[in-house]
């Protein structure tokens, strides 16, 4: 991929109407808001996550949905749902959808954060795939990788994926694409990448 562009670019203009008011009230999730929900919620619970990262696949996978992805909600303001939905592994939300008795039904009024989560890196490009077929404002691929080799062949697979999927051309502006990448093992380190119109840019720290 050559040398590694650096984020954030210039952040795009919220959408209003003829009055000035904006035209959604919906609360938009930034990458780097939920970056750093992310690491918040790493730090608070790094004993438990590096006792979490000895577990068994299946178990860590468990650890991460019913432990740190409700904590990143809340640190965003949101709530999370408690099992997977429509095949996501995480899914944040602000309002619960009511029938017309006033009774919460089984689905949100809207998702505000897609999240998938991947132990193989190699079984990603099919995921990010799922992620677009979602209209969210922001949707997150969590996944490992040892090399930084390895992370750029696989955000060269994801921006083929993303860019064959934008048919209106709105993935990098209003429904953006969060890439998290751990390393296997001991999962001290994470690297953070948004997509852009021109491919992914690396997130530095603030």
């Amino acid at each position: 991929m050559g040398t590694m562009r650096v984020w954030p670019r210039p952040s795009p203009r919220v959408t209003r109407t003829r009055s000035g008011a904006a035209a959604s009230t919906m609360k938009r999730i930034s990458p780097r808001a939920f970056r750093n929900a992310f690491d918040a919620v790493l730090k608070a619970e790094d004993a438990s996550f590096r006792t979490a990262v000895g577990f068994e696949p299946k178990s860590y996978a468990y650890f991460m949905r019913t432990n740190i992805f409700p904590k990143v909600a809340k640190q965003l303001g949101l709530l999370a749902w408690n099992k997977s939905y429509l095949g996501l592994d995480g899914m944040f939300y602000e309002e619960r959808g009511t029938d017309r008795f006033g009774k919460f039904t089984a689905y949100p009024k809207w998702i505000a954060v897609a999240v998938d989560h991947a132990m193989k890196a190699q079984e990603t490009p099919e995921q990010i795939n799922k992620l677009q077929l979602f209209n969210v404002p922001l949707k997150v691929l969590i996944t490992y990788a040892d090399e930084q080799t390895e992370i750029d062949a696989l955000l060269a697979k994801y921006e083929t994926v993303i860019k064959d999927s934008d048919i209106f051309n709105d993935i990098a502006g209003l429904r953006q694409q969060l890439v998290i990448v751990g390393t296997p093992r001991a999962v001290r380190q994470w690297g953070f990448y948004v997509y852009e119109s021109d491919g992914f840019v690396l997130m530095l720290p603030h």
